[in-house]
């Protein structure tokens, strides 16, 4: 019995790049990415890193996420796509930086 797994899984800031990037089979490391994710915010939420709540934000607060919840009226097209720099995986790379070609080599579409 092969399980289906559905493309649009969990919540946009927490969201793995595979998972962006619609890979059809992806397993437990999308979780460990989430995790991840509000391992980094709490570390940000420490006093010495955060005086106020005013201070505290998401590591990654996109605000679209294509394909699956596109941003409405997007800026600019790259490569034909509609491109927004508050784009979920736009501001991961803005943080991490864009892969290598190694990096990506997973991506089957």
């Amino acid at each position: 019995m092969k399980r289906e797994l559905t493309g649009h899984v969990v919540t946009r800031w927490y969201r793995a790049p595979e998972i962006i990037l619609l890979e059809k089979d992806y397993g437990p490391a999308i979780d460990i990415w989430a995790v991840g994710c509000i391992f980094a915010e709490l570390l940000g939420m420490m006093k010495e890193n955060a005086p106020t709540f005013i201070d505290r934000q998401p590591l990654f607060p996109g605000k679209s996420c294509f394909p699956l919840s596109p941003a409405k009226d997007p800026m600019e097209s790259r490569k034909g796509f509609p491109f927004s720099s508050n784009d979920q995986l736009a501001m991961i790379f803005a943080v991490i930086g864009t892969p290598k070609d190694a990096d990506k080599s997973f991506v089957t579409d």
